[in-house]
């Protein structure tokens, strides 16, 4: 059974109308567009392959969430854009992908996920020193 979609396009009237089809005229002509992100994910967690259009960071471990079963989460924006192409195992493509970053890989029940903590050569988290004890060694211990 084949089914046919018929459009009906009626001429627009009143300035509205007119003012509508200018627009869309204008947009469809030469306006620039956003170009959505373009990644390609194909293969197991031991052998994947990666092409992107050098998108950015965050559209690629997207990717990954839908392709395997990945989470990521970033105390840091993901300033950066991917390679065009990364081959090996998902771990050395997220390697390769985070370069520059620091971050922890998980696995739990067939899900990974992905913790980035911060840049290279940049400390992570302020470091606090613990309060000094006003209490002796021996009260500490009761």
């Amino acid at each position: 059974m084949e089914i046919n979609r018929l459009t009906i396009l009626r001429r627009p009237r009143g300035y509205v109308g007119i003012l509508a089809t200018l627009l869309l005229s204008i947009s469809a002509a030469g306006a620039p567009t956003i170009a959505a992100a373009e990644v390609h994910v194909e293969g197991t967690v031991a052998a994947v392959r990666v092409t992107t259009n050098k998108d950015a960071i965050p559209d690629v471990l997207s990717a990954f969430g839908a392709a395997f079963n990945v989470r990521y989460r970033t105390v840091v924006p993901l300033d950066g854009n991917a390679s065009s192409a990364y081959s090996g195992s998902l771990v050395q493509v997220i390697s390769r992908l985070l370069d520059g970053y620091n971050y922890v890989i998980a696995h739990d029940q067939g899900t990974i996920e992905i913790v980035v903590l911060g840049k290279r050569r940049e400390p992570s988290m302020p470091i606090q020193k613990p309060a000094p004890s006003t209490q002796g060694i021996a009260a500490q211990w009761r």
